[in-house]
């Protein structure tokens, strides 16, 4: 299992998130991110397929506290990772 950790205290707003993503997900591709709810979306299912098969990743999202104060539609974001039945997402306040 790979395991991502995103920490709050390191960033301030949705632009922020969207970047760490960019930094954990795509790091040695040529894909642009658009920065948008959709984008993250395909960014996690073409990461797993780009990987073996039924490989389980997990996300550990640090300060969920503090990025429910500044991103408006966090709720979503939780959704669209926990519609993938590979990535298992763990929030520490």
């Amino acid at each position: 299992m790979k395991t991502f950790t995103i920490n709050w205290n390191h960033l301030t707003s949705l632009d922020d998130f969207y970047l760490k993503i960019e930094d954990l997900f795509l790091q040695n591709s040529t894909l642009k991110f658009w920065k948008n709810l959709d984008a993250l979306n395909d960014i996690l299912y073409w990461w797993f397929w780009s990987f073996e098969e039924n490989e389980n990743i997990e996300i550990v999202w640090q300060n969920f506290e503090k990025s429910k104060k500044l991103i408006k539609n966090i709720d979503l974001i939780e959704q669209i990772i926990k519609n993938h039945k590979n990535i298992f997402i763990l929030f520490y306040p």
